[in-house]
């Protein structure tokens, strides 16, 4: 593969022994383009079978996209991968903002650190230079005065970063690594095991100088101009320029993807549903926007609060999580929470994953006050969610009991509270999967356990016709929610887009996972073809994410040891139906749930019955060397 788009160097850094080593890229490249399936690669070929994510010899691994350094719209974004905390399995994230540019242009595609710092550090990056800097004058500091502590110490006015919260430092397993001060890289615990190494931050400066060369430059501008058009345009785009992902809200809950009250339903009821609608929120918009570097979509808002409190973020998770699923009903109150979990840096998912299971378990009488130490635990109660973000980040009091997740939570408490749990692979879910057939079955069988941007589809939630479905996915049943039939190679289309994207650095919303108007895996073999100067006919680009997504297995396999019977949702969804809405009485189908995961293994050419890719298929895609 050519070395365009391309800073042309991997750092490696042993924090314990203070070594910095410099790799060539093209060396460990492979063919897996850059960011996430770079990283897979790196961290199969570098890592040890038996480490535990709080070794001192695990690696954390930072790789921008391929294609992050252009101004292609979208091409933003980096992975962040590691051993997953709580599954033991693969542990990836990803996040967009202005950082993962400014640390290609610093001259770096990848940054893996090992080791464990003694003392606290930050590392400095600027134009090839690499310095392991005192870190104490930052530990403690919420992300906003890590922000404000940084510049005073580099001198600089303008700097980019990602950094850990309170929350990490205290290896806190729902803690997320926060890019800028408010975009957050969340799920599987990475911000704990920045924690565990003591690092703090990796911050790079302003530049003007750009690492990244373009094969076709002249071609590539032209078809980015036309790329920008297209997202100006269209109605789906629009609205999230309008209100950002909030926009969101109303789709998931018609499709019955709303998490009500720990999953006690997955629809709310059209007169509570007015408390979430986008326009509540557009209410405290401050009509400022930015964005990700060179994407025309802003659909970053600015908010005010209580107390004239400014927010730079809000996500439609975020609605949903302390919204309809712990109750609170005040716009401000979901953004106080948002803004604390972003400060204290923690994962929102997790974190109002576990208070959820909290609130559940002293509702029905599993936790009492004892256990609480006083505590109210109620649906709805805004101080009191607030009180336990503070206490999960700072592990104090029950704090500590919750700091690792509801699973694990649920273990240490017994008294059949690990009903009251709902994860996968030991990670806690944020999904409802009764409805959406194709929605389910890509949360389910996501390798970094649960969530939906590793393959689970969008077609069902916006009723894609059938002579659609059949154009762009040879699928007639890409919009029918119910319908079991075509989703295993609906799912699979995606978990390769989407391994191909996190690669390429491109972010979800330019692609048609967003909307069907949008670019595909033609398109985006068009933009890699100008970019990096090789063809990528549209076969060539999803067999690299065949490689990747099978990497991921790969891992599983060695560290976690899943197979076939870790690919379920929880009981709940086979055995409670929906109570309400236009879903109501629907659930899953444990016999067509067994016949979707066979098909969905055999097409991927795995074993059916251990869900396992074989020897032939390892072999047949050059990946038998890895396991």
């Amino acid at each position: 593969m050519s070395d365009f788009c391309l800073a042309g160097k991997i750092l490696k850094i042993d924090l314990s022994r203070k070594k910095l080593e410099i790799l060539r890229t093209r060396d460990y490249e492979s063919g897996f383009l850059g960011g996430r399936g770079l990283n897979q690669s790196l961290l199969l070929k570098l890592q040890k079978n038996d480490i535990s994510p709080f070794d001192a010899n695990n690696i954390l691994i930072f790789g921008p996209g391929r294609l992050v350094g252009t101004e292609i719209p979208g091409a933003v974004r980096m992975s962040i991968d590691s051993i997953n905390v709580f599954s033991g399995g693969i542990g990836s994230s990803n996040v967009g903002g202005k950082f993962p540019y400014y640390l290609k242009s610093a001259g770096f595609d990848n940054v893996i650190i090992t080791g464990r710092s003694e003392t606290p550090v930050y590392l400095w990056i600027s134009n090839d230079m690499v310095e392991i800097r005192d870190g104490k004058p930052l530990w403690g500091k919420s992300i906003s005065e890590t922000e404000q502590t940084l510049k005073s110490l580099t001198g600089e006015k303008e700097i980019y970063f990602v950094c850990i919260g309170p929350a990490g430092e205290n290896r806190v397993w729902t803690s997320a690594i926060i890019e800028g001060n408010f975009r957050a890289a969340a799920r599987c615990g990475l911000g704990a095991i920045m924690g565990s190494k003591n690092i703090k931050a990796i911050v790079v400066p302003k530049s003007d100088s750009n690492q990244v060369r373009i094969a076709n430059p002249l071609r590539l501008s032209n078809l980015v101009q036309m790329l920008k058009k297209k997202l100006c345009s269209l109605p789906s785009i629009q609205r999230k320029k309008e209100i950002g992902t909030v926009a969101s809200i109303p789709i998931l809950n018609h499709n019955a993807a709303m998490p009500v009250r720990n999953f006690e339903d997955d629809y709310l009821p059209e007169e509570e549903m007015k408390l979430y609608m986008p326009e509540r929120f557009k209410q405290l918009s401050l009509g400022a926007v930015d964005s990700c570097i060179f994407c025309p979509i802003t659909c970053q808002h600015y908010y005010k609060g209580k107390s004239s409190i400014i927010y730079k973020k809000l996500e439609a998770n975020t609605v949903w999580d302390f919204g309809p699923r712990l109750g609170l009903t005040s716009p401000e109150d979901i953004l106080m929470c948002h803004e604390l979990c972003t400060q204290f840096g923690l994962d929102i998912d997790s974190t109002a994953s576990t208070i959820c299971w909290a609130i559940d378990c002293f509702e029905k009488g599993i936790l009492n006050n004892s256990d609480t130490e006083g505590l109210e635990l109620r649906w709805g109660n805004s101080e009191i969610i607030f009180r336990l973000i503070r206490m999960i980040a700072l592990r104090e009091g029950i704090g500590e009991l919750l700091s690792e997740g509801s699973y694990r939570a649920s273990l240490k408490i017994g008294n059949d509270s690990s009903r009251l749990s709902f994860s996968i692979k030991g990670q806690d879910l944020i999904e409802p999967m009764r409805s959406c057939k194709g929605w389910a079955l890509g949360i389910a069988v996501s390798p970094r356990g649960g969530t939906h941007t590793r393959g689970a589809p969008q077609t069902e939630f916006y009723r894609v016709n059938r002579e659609i479905g059949s154009k762009i996915w040879g699928i007639e049943t890409a919009g029918s929610p119910l319908a079991y039939e075509g989703k295993a190679k609906l799912v699979i289309y995606y978990e390769r887009l989407h391994a191909i994207m996190d690669s390429l650095g491109l972010c979800f919303f330019v692609s048609n996972w967003s909307s069907p108007d949008l670019l595909g895996p033609k398109e985006i073999g068009d933009i890699c073809c100008y970019a990096l100067g090789e063809e990528f006919p549209e076969e060539k680009l999803m067999n690299i994410g065949e490689r990747i997504l099978t990497l991921e297995k790969i891992y599983n396999m060695i560290h976690a040891g899943f197979d076939r019977k870790d690919d379920y949702p929880p009981d709940q969804f086979f055995d409670e139906p929906i109570k309400n809405g236009p879903f109501a009485g629907e659930k899953l189908d444990r016999r067509r749930w067994e016949e979707l995961l066979t098909e969905y293994y055999s097409l991927h050419e795995w074993n059916p019955q251990t869900g396992l890719p074989t020897e032939e298929k390892l072999i047949k895609i050059d990946l038998k060397k890895y396991l």
